[in-house]
């Protein structure tokens, strides 16, 4: 039977929007070989996360990690999600931070926004792109914006895109569990594809 993991046996930490990104990360952690050394905490989406960091990162935390990093969808503001984060990081340790690259001192500290600094989206966004980018998914991709297209004419618009897309090609292709987490379990997502190495080389360095 698993153990539930404590914060306080760990002195590396990654915060995240939710429990589906805490199992999509634990997974690129996986494949980095550092899934043992990070406790992952997840909050309740976006504004949980802005709202509750501060808290969370409090004095006494901080002291006790070598390491602190923090990873936020873009949605559809990329650069207000960094001022955002940056201005938060400011208050919360003092620090002047650059987006994507980690800070020296105790503990390091770093964040990140994907899919990425620019664009709009998620991480089903950069696992999408990733996935389509494939020269071997190209029949299966067509099939999903086919599908999609039809929903949409017959008035169902997918919220998220991207999210849609993703949930759609794990219904077949992961039917069992067709979240992304378990999704990328399942081997789904192969983290080799180089859309991945920014968020793998920002997570290595955690």
């Amino acid at each position: 039977m698993s153990t539930k993991r404590k914060i306080e046996d760990y002195d590396k930490v990654l915060a995240v929007e939710g429990y589906s990104d805490l199992l999509f990360y634990a997974e690129a952690l996986e494949f980095l070989e550092k899934d043992e050394d990070v406790y992952i905490k997840d909050f309740n989406g976006a504004s949980d996360l802005l709202v509750k960091l501060e808290v969370f990162l409090d004095p006494g935390l901080l002291a006790s990690k070598s390491s602190i990093g923090v990873i936020l969808d873009a949605d559809t503001n990329p650069h207000g999600r960094i001022a955002s984060l940056t201005n938060l990081m400011a208050r919360i340790a003092q620090r002047q931070m650059e987006h994507g690259v980690w800070s020296d001192g105790q503990p390091k500290l770093g964040f990140l926004v994907v899919p990425d600094s620019e664009s709009e989206g998620e991480i089903e966004t950069l696992v999408w792109n990733a996935w389509k980018n494939d020269p071997s998914n190209q029949t299966s991709e067509k099939c999903i914006e086919d599908y999609l297209a039809c929903m949409a004419n017959a008035g169902h618009q997918a919220t998220s895109p991207d999210k849609g897309r993703i949930s759609t090609l794990l219904a077949v292709i992961n039917d069992e569990d067709p979240r992304l987490g378990p999704g990328a379990r399942a081997n789904a997502f192969p983290f080799d594809r180089d859309e991945f190495k920014p968020l793998l080389a920002f997570l290595d360095q955690l």
